[in-house]
């Protein structure tokens, strides 16, 4: 965990945990209802309560259109999974192995790297699919808390009936009456699941199987003409909660964003196949959420670093645009959303000035708020340190912290309480910003109360970039809430303000102390100057290509609290020549 110390401060990690069935936070009381759900779940009744009267008919609707990865596919073939960086064995019983990084096993369960076999793996990849499909049928019978978890399921049952032809070709005559069953008792499952009131991200995921499903089992079916016209309606009725009037996905991930707008093409491909009229809603989502996906990207055509994104893959991102049939430009601002963008000549900005989203729709939510990320051209400057799936609890929960944000932290505590595992207990609150150009350049003023209940402090921060985007300065106010003076215990504390460098940029830090210079792998130099705060050049790490953990550098303005707070004045410039 090198270059950790320097970047992690926190505040005591908070006792309750994330549920396995998607609950975001677990009070005592909580707690004592999911693990009465999870007997439930576990008992050989509910698993008879998922038996039903098998459908009469089955219709492989939509195949799946993303592209696989040959290089999986590859490993696959040879008997291993590579997942967010961890591979392991398919065999034997890879689904309930002791001691598996849960995260590799969510991507098990997904069966998301189907795709890889049907695209590269010819006639051997698809008897490695149905085999493992007919394995997945025998071993997972009964509920368990990552393979029936609400949002692996969902990617799974789509997996499998999007990729039906590619399975049943090399599959035994009585594949398809097991096959059609088992999928019957998810959806059943998934149902249970969506009265429980999933939401945001994975409540679209859950609507998107749903309908998947449903339009699979219509064929000649009366009861079943009606449930999908009931998911339908179900989904055109939750969609304005989803994907918020700005575009933003409820989440505010970049990375729920994509997958989000992903599964919205998918359901209009699934409706056009299964030749059900879409709803008005859904190509609204549609149109609202991909020009804010061009919002969250930077100029190498990855996403910024906000709420457990790492930057994604270029290409891929391109393609759901692609596929959208939206060319509509990024707007200038997300006043639901909560996101800003300062853009100009080469420069751009990058704010999280929004509240935190909701129970629910928090698990991968940082506390990072009124962050920034600042990016030139097609290199990214600084910003947030990331994540990835495939980190350990202990490296996930660090990069939630405050520390690991471009923002103002104060006595190493988060400025919104984190839940260990996922989710927010006390989020940063009464979250305001306003955007304003002038001249050619921009404005951004925005402020949160996140320290006001243990130090009577607002985080006021002010950004201006300049109309050539050669000149970005921002000026971070630690002042008493409504005017009033900071509390005593607050006075004399450690702040400081992170600005997490791209590991591709090189920083050194003048004799002086009072500015850095930085120099872009383009050879473009940028001077950083401050006041009010000492600078340091410290350690630190990014993870945004979703791979991996990279060393890196950050600047950091340290400095302690007076009695009236803290006024920190700072400026990136652009050196020519």
């Amino acid at each position: 965990m090198t270059g950790a110390a320097s970047l992690m401060a926190t505040s005591a990690p908070s006792p309750q945990t994330p549920g396995t069935d998607g609950d975001s936070t677990v009070t005592p009381v909580r707690a004592l209802g999911q693990a009465a759900r999870e007997v439930w779940y576990r008992s050989p009744l509910y698993s008879l309560s998922l038996r039903g009267r098998p459908p009469s008919a089955f219709l492989a609707v939509a195949p799946d259109p993303w592209p696989g990865d040959a290089a999986r596919a590859e490993a696959l073939l040879a008997g291993k999974l590579a997942i967010a960086g961890r591979s392991a064995a398919l065999a034997p019983d890879p689904w309930h192995r002791p001691g598996a990084d849960p995260a590799w096993l969510a991507g098990l369960h997904s069966f998301d790297w189907l795709r890889d076999l049907r695209d590269h793996g010819g006639t051997d990849g698809a008897r490695l699919a149905m085999r493992c499909v007919e394995d997945w049928m025998a071993s997972n019978t009964r509920w368990s808390p990552i393979g029936w978890r609400d949002d692996v399921l969902a990617t799974r049952v789509v997996n499998w009936i999007r990729h039906y032809d590619f399975l049943a070709a090399e599959a035994p005559s009585d594949f398809t009456g097991r096959f059609v069953d088992s999928l019957a008792r998810q959806r059943r499952h998934l149902e249970r699941r969506l009265g429980a009131g999933i939401v945001g991200a994975r409540g679209l995921a859950a609507l998107k199987a749903a309908t998947v499903v449903d339009a699979a089992f219509v064929r000649g079916d009366q009861n079943r003409e009606r449930r999908l016209a009931r998911t339908i309606s179900r989904l055109a009725a939750a969609l304005p909660r989803i994907v918020l009037p700005d575009g933003t996905i409820a989440d505010r991930s970049p990375q729920a964003q994509v997958q989000a707008l992903r599964d919205l093409i998918d359901i209009r491909a699934v409706l056009v196949s299964a030749e059900r009229p879409a709803p008005a809603a859904l190509q609204d989502a549609i149109d609202r959420a991909a020009p804010m996906l061009r919002f969250l990207r930077h100029g190498d055509g990855g996403l910024a670093l906000f709420n457990g994104s790492d930057a994604g893959d270029p290409t891929a991102i391109d393609l759901v645009l692609a596929r959208s049939g939206n060319g509509a430009r990024a707007p200038l601002d997300a006043p639901q959303g909560g996101f800003v963008r300062l853009a100009a000549g080469q420069a751009l900005v990058v704010a999280d000035a929004g509240t935190p989203p909701g129970k629910g729709m928090d698990l991968e939510t940082h506390a990072g708020t009124l962050s920034v990320e600042f990016s030139v051209g097609s290199e990214r400057v600084f910003g947030n340190c990331g994540a990835y799936a495939g980190l350990t609890d202990d490296w996930r929960y660090m990069m939630r912290f405050t520390a690991a944000h471009a923002t103002a932290i104060i006595a190493d505590t988060n400025s919104s309480e984190l839940i260990l595992g996922g989710g927010l207990e006390y989020p940063a609150s009464n979250v305001q910003a306003m955007r304003a150009e002038q001249d050619g350049a921009t404005w951004l003023e925005a402020s949160h109360d996140g320290y006001r209940s243990l130090f009577g402090v607002t985080h006021r921060r002010r950004l201006w970039l300049a109309a050539d985007g050669g000149d970005l300065r921002g000026e971070d106010n630690l002042v008493g809430v409504d005017g009033k003076p900071i509390k005593p215990t607050a006075s004399g504390r450690k702040f400081a303000i992170r600005f997490h460098l791209h590991p591709d940029v090189k920083a050194s830090l003048a004799q002086s102390g009072a500015s850095a210079l930085l120099r872009l792998p383009s050879g473009q130099g940028w001077k950083v100057r401050a006041s009010g705060a000492t600078m340091t050049l410290a350690e630190s790490v990014w993870l945004g290509d979703g791979q991996r953990t990279r060393r890196t550098a950050q600047i950091a303005l340290v400095g302690g609290l007076g009695p009236e707070g803290a006024k920190v004045k700072w400026a990136f410039t652009k050196v020519e020549g």
